[in-house]
């Protein structure tokens, strides 16, 4: 158990700070706009009256309607409150399950404190009332369960492929040849949270039953799109004048029903992905060879090295999505506290301000004359290049020996 007075002297400030940003600063925006929220509201209000959830430009798995069914009952004002609460209590009951994990030290109570404290979106998540806080936890749980209870971990990641497909392909830390019924579970969740949802929204509602804009998840140059596929998108348009207006793609790229992207884009975008993904996995597999992922500590590092990945290799990774590094970056973080490299830590908070709050960013390039546009171009290229590094910083930190400070 850490010290606790020292527990107490770090975790009442971060709480403090952390309750302002996602509470005091988020609350008035739940009133002031929908936010994403608003789509998941009405595809499950649509749902209650057997309309078909996806007849708005919703591209959604199926099961997300239905999860939201009960809020569509509400007001949206109401459901949007109720949402938020269920949202904090997804963020705190994430941050608690990867204290054990993470070695039930002061450093990992530090280095979670921090990182929820003054990580970036979060407070945009909570506004837009999107489904990231969901996920974190059902990720937290993965992390907080490889262990002791691979099946429960591989369950959950498998529920959360069924909000999101990227998820998935955290599963690939399942495997090793003794954690194959794990994965068999994992990829029997996976299965069932996206066809049960299919086939219950055939017999419920009227067609379509599946989103009609599929061709959008090949990807988008929109602005607030940061992988590496958008970064090679936007790369193909022209660099026009510094107060010309910007390309047409990417004004209208965040809105599937009016983004009609030239389909040699829309391969770049699939080729870039399915490549990077194939470095990045080859990159982990070369790694775990020269490794032991049965140490439980690597597995964490592995699970954490997916999850950049994963939102480094999307045709279609939002700037909002990087809440889900929060684990690997408080893994990490807590890593170098208890080796007291004090230096690193410096270098990683620097690396996670830049990549969770990508405003600042584009905000400096502005402030230095350059355009909106250049702006752009250059966060959509920095954040990728981040996760690149990201990734192999957590492949570094795996080791072959056990860490003592974990056991």
């Amino acid at each position: 158990m850490p010290n606790r007075r020292a527990a107490w002297l770090v975790g009442v400030p971060c709480l403090g700070i952390y309750l302002y940003r996602t509470g005091v600063v988020v609350w008035p925006h739940l009133f002031s706009s929908p936010g994403d929220f608003g789509y998941y509201h009405r595809a499950a209000a649509a749902l209650l009256v057997g309309q078909s959830p996806f007849a708005y430009a919703f591209d959604y798995p199926p099961l997300l309607p239905i999860l939201f069914a009960p809020l569509a009952l509400l007001p949206l004002d109401a459901a949007r409150m109720a949402w938020f609460l269920v949202s904090q209590a997804c963020l705190l009951g994430a941050a608690v399950c990867l204290w054990r994990p993470f070695g039930r030290d002061l450093a990992a109570l530090a280095a979670i404190a921090m990182v929820w404290a003054l990580g970036g979106t979060a407070p945009e998540n909570l506004s837009l009332g999107q489904i990231n806080p969901l996920l974190l936890l059902l990720l937290a749980v993965a992390f907080r369960q490889n262990d002791p209870r691979p099946a429960r971990a591989a369950a959950a990641l498998g529920f959360a492929a069924g909000l999101k497909v990227w998820p998935g392909l955290l599963l690939a830390t399942d495997l090793a040849p003794r954690r194959r019924r794990a994965l068999a579970l994992g990829l029997g969740v996976a299965s069932l949270s996206l066809l049960a949802p299919w086939i219950l929204l055939t017999v419920l509602s009227a067609p379509p039953h599946l989103p009609t804009s599929t061709g959008y998840w090949r990807g988008t140059p929109a602005p607030l799109n940061l992988s590496l596929p958008a970064a090679a998108l936007r790369a193909t348009y022209p660099l026009r004048p510094k107060d010309a207006a910007l390309p047409l793609d990417w004004e209208v790229g965040n809105n599937p029903e009016q983004l009609h992207l030239a389909p040699w884009r829309q391969g770049l975008s699939v080729g870039v992905a399915v490549l990077s993904l194939a470095l990045g996995l080859g990159a982990l597999l070369h790694r775990a060879s020269r490794t032991s992922l049965a140490e439980p500590r690597n597995r964490l590092f592995a699970l954490s090295a997916l999850t950049a990945l994963a939102t480094f290799a999307s045709p279609i990774a939002w700037y909002h999505y990087q809440l889900c590094q929060f684990p690997g970056l408080s893994l990490l973080s807590a890593s170098y506290l208890r080796r007291r490299s004090l230096l690193p830590v410096a270098g990683l908070a620097a690396l996670a301000a830049a990549l969770t709050r990508t405003e600042l960013i584009r905000g400096a390039i502005l402030h230095l004359g350059g355009s909106e546009a250049r702006a752009i171009l250059v966060t959509g290229a920095i954040v990728p290049a981040l996760l690149a590094l990201l990734i192999a910083l957590f492949l570094m930190e795996m080791r072959r020996e056990p860490d003592p400070s974990t056991e």
